[in-house]
């Protein structure tokens, strides 16, 4: 499916295709810089969470009683079996951990969308959008479009709306 306007350009090959000759080779790598620095603290943060959630249950009184209980029903408790979280605490867990993860890197894909969408005449480094962002709405601005992005509605009749308020809120933070 092509997006409304680039059937005039041939669809996705024809916009690159466009965007190399008027723009050069590397706009089609704007945001690379911020996406990429914006990995490791996701990583970091996300399996930093998800593990003190898990400690903190298995050091709870329940976790600690589970694990007794496994003990005097003569199930051998290795280390692995204790560390089981079950399926519902594991996908909570999960949750929690990536929208920690989303809001403490979500900065970086506001200043990789700013530059996805800056033309050739007007291009600044990702730190000067960094600054441009944070100079215009001050430091909240880098977090416009955060609950919408946690919430990650994909109701496909929803996900346009939703696509749509969260690119107008980031214009209008610039």
């Amino acid at each position: 499916m092509v997006a409304p306007g680039g059937e005039a350009l041939g669809g996705v090959i024809g916009v690159a295709r466009h965007m190399i000759q008027t723009e050069g080779l590397f706009s089609l790598y704007k945001g690379l810089v911020p996406s990429l620095i914006s990995m490791a603290p996701s990583g970091a943060v996300f399996y930093g969470v998800y593990d003190i959630l898990k400690m903190a249950y298995l050091h709870s009184p329940e976790g600690k009683r589970r694990i007794s209980m496994m003990k005097q029903q003569g199930q051998e408790a290795n280390a692995l079996d204790q560390l089981e979280l079950g399926t519902v605490r594991t996908l909570l867990y999960g949750a929690i951990a990536g929208c920690c993860a989303e809001a403490a890197t979500y900065p970086f894909e506001v200043v990789r969308r700013q530059l996805q969408l800056q033309v050739k005449a007007t291009k600044m480094n990702a730190l000067a959008t960094c600054l441009k962002i944070v100079d215009k709405g001050g430091v909240p601005a880098l977090y416009v479009g955060l609950i919408p992005s946690l919430l990650q509605v994909h109701v496909s009749s929803r996900k346009k709306t939703i696509c749509t308020f969260r690119v107008s809120l980031i214009n209008a933070s610039i």
